[in-house]
């Protein structure tokens, strides 16, 4: 109880910051006008997020069981709302979880292979860093052509984008690596695949977590811009439909849902990066 005070205290002025954008966002939502095209306002509220935009979800939901079809004529609910989001969300999230395992298993394992030879790092290190600085954006026309405007095509993309940022930066903990480590390693009688596998792989395992909380947010964006421009299901497709009809309820909604995801996966890793770095001592400020 006394360490939960302790840290609401020390926490009270992010929270205090959070409170007043909320304000603000419900004061610009009363203040701004409507937009020409729909009638919607500029900045929703959040009586019309969770309100009308919320049900209007029900329009995505196309099976013909637990909810009405509205585009056969069936009533708006919202359980059909809920259902639609939980449907789309899988997708979006199942495509991301496939695109970031396919990324970190090349990524990492490129990256061991590559940094096993100091030569071969040190050729390589430049062209592939260039390579991961290309906008990924840039690159959404290139996946449609060569894998298609489906599933496959855009956990291609997500797999590419989290993999070039996966292979570097598992170069350059590799690289950072301390020599003295190797060095009593290889005293004690290790064998090369032994000092790799025991010192190494273990010494690299803070820094690629470090790589992992910055692909997620990544993941994120690519896996929405692939579904935003060339697929017909996950919640980046709701988002250009809402944007098509200026429904900025239904937007407002979507980017809601992709923050609280966000945060969830970016908790969920760090609780496997605890578990998985228990042996290392912790700072004050991490206890």
């Amino acid at each position: 109880m006394i360490r939960l005070a302790k840290s609401l205290k020390s926490r009270a002025p992010q929270l205090l910051t959070i409170v007043a954008m909320l304000a603000g966002w419900e004061v610009a939502a009363h203040l701004a006008p409507k937009t020409p095209l729909a009638g919607t306002p500029i900045v929703p509220s959040f009586e019309e997020i969770f309100g009308p935009s919320l049900l209007g979800m029900a329009d995505y939901w196309k099976f013909p069981f637990w909810a009405p079809i509205t585009s056969l004529g069936g009533e708006k609910t919202y359980r059909g709302a809920l259902l639609a989001l939980g449907y789309h969300s899988a997708l979006s999230i199942g495509r991301l979880a496939a695109g970031l395992i396919v990324g970190a298993t090349f990524g990492v394992g490129g990256g061991l292979l590559v940094a096993w030879s100091p030569k071969l790092r040190r050729a390589t290190f430049l062209p592939l860093s260039v390579f991961r600085m290309i906008p990924l954006l840039a690159l959404i026309p290139l996946f449609q052509f060569w894998v298609g405007t489906n599933s496959a095509g855009v956990i291609a993309f997500v797999t590419v984008g989290v993999g070039a940022v996966y292979l570097v930066g598992t170069i350059n903990a590799v690289a950072n690596v301390p020599a003295r480590y190797v060095d009593y390693a290889r005293t004690l009688g290790a064998s090369p695949a032994q000092v790799y596998l025991r010192v190494v792989l273990p010494s690299i395992l803070p820094e690629l977590f470090s790589s992992v909380t910055l692909t997620l947010g990544l993941a994120w964006s690519a896996v929405i811009a692939g579904e935003y421009v060339g697929i017909d299901s996950g919640l980046g497709r709701i988002l250009i439909f809402a944007q098509f009809m200026s429904q900025t309820g239904r937007m407002a909604l979507i980017a809601i849902l992709l923050l609280v995801y966000a945060g969830a996966s970016y908790v969920a890793a760090s609780a496997v990066a605890r578990w998985m770095l228990a042996w290392m001592p912790r700072t004050e400020a991490q206890r």
